[in-house]
């Protein structure tokens, strides 16, 4: 780190020439440096912008005046880069209603997985209701099994089948 001025001017004079070895202007070097200068002066280095950190605590009258002050005065001793800022809350007058919740059956846009007998695995996600997803799986024949044929033994034609 530089700093001083008997530092500086060396470092400055290291980089003059390096720039002008590669090609760059001169007057485009010095002026750049001079600006660079003017503006370390405007705004020492040593000056850290501090953050805001937001707090929320309840507001419960005096005993959350007198801990603002408290937290605000502990945290600037602690954190010298941090800019605290107190929020109070109340509760809320009305609750919020919430929607009732699905079973994951009924639901659309969920991520299942299917596992066979043989051991393997089918990872899908669907945008239809889970309980139709799943029932396409299903292969036909178990869900409507083929009715069995019963065949009636006709008589032959030309054949007396009579006792």
């Amino acid at each position: 780190m530089i700093c001083s001025k008997g530092k500086l001017d060396p470092e400055l004079d290291k980089i003059l020439s390096i720039l002008l070895e590669n090609g760059y202007p001169e007057n485009l070097i010095k002026s750049t440096i001079k600006r660079k200068l003017q503006q370390l002066n405007l705004n020492p280095v040593h000056t850290v912008k501090k953050c805001p950190v937001y707090l929320h605590i309840p507001w419960i009258r005096n005993v959350s005046m007198k801990f603002e002050k408290q937290i605000t005065s502990a945290m600037k001793r602690c954190f010298f880069s941090v800019e605290p800022r107190v929020v109070f809350t109340t509760r809320q007058l009305l609750p919020a209603t919430k929607k009732d919740v699905l079973p994951s059956h009924h639901q659309n846009n969920v991520i299942y997985q299917c596992v066979c007998h043989c051991d393997s695995r089918y990872v899908g996600r669907t945008s239809q209701r889970l309980e139709e997803r799943i029932k396409q799986h299903i292969p036909k024949s178990i869900t409507n099994p083929p009715i069995p044929h019963i065949r009636q033994s006709l008589p032959h034609p030309g054949k007396d089948t009579s006792p």
